[in-house]
Parts: C-alpha cells; structure tokens; sequence
C-alpha cells in the first residue's frame, strides 16, 4: 500500500469537464442497480457480464487519476477475473480499441482554387470591329432619367 505524503494534495481540487457530473450519475446508477437486484434469482448471465465490464471500465478510467490507483486498480482487475470464473463468464475482451493508440486522421488536402484575377490577367480583349464608348448617352444621364419618370429632386430636411 502506497502512503501519501499528508502535505500534498493528491487530486486537483477540480475535475475535467464533465467527469464529477458523469462519476455522480454512475454512483446513482450503482445504488439503483443495488436496489433492483437485491436478490441473488434476480440476476442473469447477460446482467451480470455488463455489471461486471461497467465496474471493469470505471476501474480503468480511474486508472490515470493517481500513481497509487495503478496498483489499487490491477487487484479490481484480478478479483473481476476470478469473479468472472465463477459465475462461468467469458473473459473480458483485452482487444478493445480503446486501448489503441488513436492518430489523429490525416487532413485532406484539397488543391486551391484560383482567386480573383491572378498574374496572366490581360485586361478586356475588345474585337477590333467594336469600339468602347467614350461618353455615356444622354439617356442615361441621372438628370435625364429624372425628367422622364418625374421623381421629385431630393432635398435635405430643413431646406426650402
């Protein structure tokens, strides 16, 4: 058994997002699950493996909160065996990909589009037959347009 030393704290104060809140419901759950199954005809083989891979996962996500729960966890491990034995369960899986390493997945790379005008932009290609206009027609002119739809010449607020 490992002691630790009285001055040091051996867990930080405050729990990773969401981890306080899921060990809280996993507690409730172990209560409920006490009280529905109190008796020994109240279990079955298939109940009993998934309590026994549930108390299995917990050992093992406790596993990194502490050096000392390293040691404490491999006799959770073994007894689970050897509980496993008895009831006449199959081993536990040892192949999870949990345990895998996980890689993050390669990015995809996709080719750049070309933006705006780019180095070989050479400007408008005009036929030599066609010509651009130099001025605007009279038609067009704002004035113009003003006295053929007659809109009434904007003036600021406070103006005669």
């Amino acid at each position: 058994m490992t002691v630790v030393d009285q001055d040091v704290n051996p867990l930080p104060t405050t729990a990773a997002p969401g981890v306080a809140e899921r060990a809280e419901a996993l507690a409730d759950a172990a209560c409920e699950l006490h009280d529905a199954a109190s008796t020994p005809g109240s279990w079955n083989a298939a109940a009993a493996e998934e309590a026994v891979e549930a108390m299995e996962t917990t050992a093992l996500a406790l596993r990194g909160a502490h050096p000392a729960a390293a040691a404490a966890t491999n006799a959770i491990f073994q007894a689970l065996a050897g509980l496993r034995r008895d009831l006449g369960l199959p081993a536990a899986d040892t192949d999870d990909d949990q345990d895998q390493d996980v890689t993050p997945p390669t990015p995809i790379r996709r080719p750049t589009t070309r933006r705006g005008l780019g180095p070989g932009y050479k400007g408008l290609q005009i036929p030599p037959d066609r010509t651009a206009r130099q001025t605007e027609p009279e038609s067009r002119s704002l004035p113009a347009r003003r006295e053929r739809t007659k809109l009434p010449t904007p003036r600021l607020p406070g103006t005669a």
